[in-house]
């Protein structure tokens, strides 16, 4: 059934990718002034165009990237080198190959890294009945060591006591202490922020949400004394990072498209939006196109799409476009995913940057998608394209290095940061479907509360608001899909 359904869209399909602005492939039939409303920014399209695309962008499956996400953190955080990025590479590489995609395996210079593999922190109140509390908000410190013991909980730093402290820690300020606690640094939601140690450390150093160190206090000065046991397994060593490069063969195989995202969490925490959330996304895509393309609803794209979870944010997108040179083929135009898969205070998608010269015909044509389909189902109610903000892999194909070869590059994502900021719109590129109220001339990008934080697991992020990552991931397959069209 499904099948004979899809087998029946493909030549409107056909079609409607022949009447896109990109059907000469990449470059608009007629320059479009980014300078008008969003209603004229291109020529409105009829159903028989946006139908089949719709019908597409249906086949996108929010509880596949919602169970990704789900592998991904379970694997831990996946950071540079180590075993969980070693494992999420492994099991992505499978899910690429039995997608029907190409798929390599490239491994950057190694590094030293740190791994935390299991923990606990249990707090009893020694008073009658007193049952012990688990902290659940507790993270092991980048670089606590691992060690199991126990000690009275004490505010100041005395010796065989587990030590609590608001201030930023130190082998020499903490001498003495069997373990440390951490209360000093919290993201927006409360949730605490990973904290990377200095100097060299013999005893295990965790960061605790200030909730839980509010009622270990209080604990502490009802009871008189608080016993606490505390157990850390970490694990460290020197590697590469393992990036995961997937291909879908195209008909002109000197030309491709990327699809890509940080597959680690560069806090060292759970990493669930930021960013397992944007390879869920990638691998997603990738699954959509192969399917499309198997069951005959599409034809083999005009040039490769390649799907890249990097194993490191920025240093492995640099190693890949450091090995550029050494490919026959030639990128076309980057489709970066990060931090989208959840937004703290809005419904919206942004697309970014649409400052870059080189990116004026790559965001027109995303904007372009996202005027068609706003307000539909399955696609965000508001959209914007936003100024250079930075901080995320799409930078590193837009080198600032005079010379170097600038790529059109984008990333969407539907949070950035850890808080909602207002920034100016760019002249000619006004937001599509705002929100009513808004400063103008300004727009408002959503944050995410849990960012960087112990927080960001699925529970808090991704399985709240799964349509954020669908949303992103068919505005980007859309668009992809009209850049290549009559190619």
């Amino acid at each position: 059934m499904r099948v004979r359904g899809w087998q029946s869209v493909v030549v409107s399909f056909a079609c409607a990718l022949a009447a896109s602005p990109f059907a000469d492939g990449g470059v608009p039939r007629a320059a479009q002034d980014p300078g008008v409303t969003q209603q004229a920014t291109q020529p409105a399209r009829d159903d028989q165009v946006l139908g089949p695309e719709r019908t597409l962008a249906a086949s996108v499956k929010e509880p596949r990237m919602v169970e990704t996400v789900g592998r991904l953190v379970a694997f831990g955080p996946r950071q540079y080198g180590t075993p969980s990025n070693h494992e999420a590479a492994a099991w992505l590489s499978t899910a690429f190959r039995e997608a029907g995609l190409e798929v390599s395996v490239r491994e950057d210079p190694p590094r030293n890294w740190y791994q935390p593999v299991s923990w606990e922190i249990r707090a009893t109140p020694d008073s009658p009945g007193a049952t012990g509390i688990v902290l659940k908000t507790a993270w092991p410190s980048s670089g606590a060591p691992s060690g199991t013991g126990s000690g009275a909980l004490s505010l100041e730093t005395s010796p065989g006591a587990v030590c609590l402290t608001s201030a930023n820690p130190t082998p020499a300020s903490t001498a003495g202490c069997a373990a440390v606690l951490v209360d000093g640094r919290a993201s927006a939601s409360g949730w605490p922020v990973v904290n990377r140690l200095r100097g060299t450390w013999t005893v295990p150093v965790f960061a605790v949400s200030p909730n839980e160190t509010a009622l270990l206090r209080a604990k502490l000065a009802a009871a008189g004394k608080v016993q606490v046991a505390f157990a850390l397994e970490a694990k460290s060593g020197n590697s590469g990072a393992q990036t995961v490069v997937a291909t879908l063969p195209g008909r002109d195989r000197s030309k491709y498209i990327l699809f890509c995202a940080h597959g680690d969490s560069d806090s060292g925490g759970p990493g669930a939006n930021d960013n397992a959330s944007g390879v869920a996304i990638v691998l997603e895509v990738a699954r959509t196109l192969a399917e499309a393309v198997r069951s005959g609803a599409l034809p083999q794209p005009a040039w490769d799409v390649r799907f890249a979870s990097w194993g490191g944010e920025i240093s492995s997108s640099r190693e890949y476009l450091a090995a550029m040179d050494k490919d026959a083929a030639r990128l076309q135009a980057v489709f970066n995913y990060d931090q989208s898969g959840f937004g703290s205070s809005k419904d919206a998608l942004y697309v970014e940057p649409d400052d870059v010269p080189a990116n004026k015909e790559i965001v027109t044509l995303v904007r372009s998608v996202m005027t068609d389909h706003v307000g539909t189902r399955g696609f965000p109610e508001h959209a914007a394209s936003i100024k250079s903000q930075g901080g995320t892999d799409s930078y590193v194909f837009q080198p600032r290095a005079q010379g170097a070869t600038v790529y059109p590059s984008v990333t969407l994502y539907t949070s950035a940061w850890d808080r909602e900021r207002a920034v100016p719109v760019t002249e000619g590129y006004p937001p599509i479907k705002w929100y009513a109220g808004e400063q103008p001339g300004m727009v408002t990008v959503d944050g995410d509360a849990f960012y960087h934080s112990v927080g960001d697991t699925p529970a808090n992020t991704t399985d709240t608001e799964p349509s954020n990552m669908g949303w992103c991931a068919r505005v980007g397959l859309l668009s992809a899909l009209r850049m290549m069209a009559g190619k």
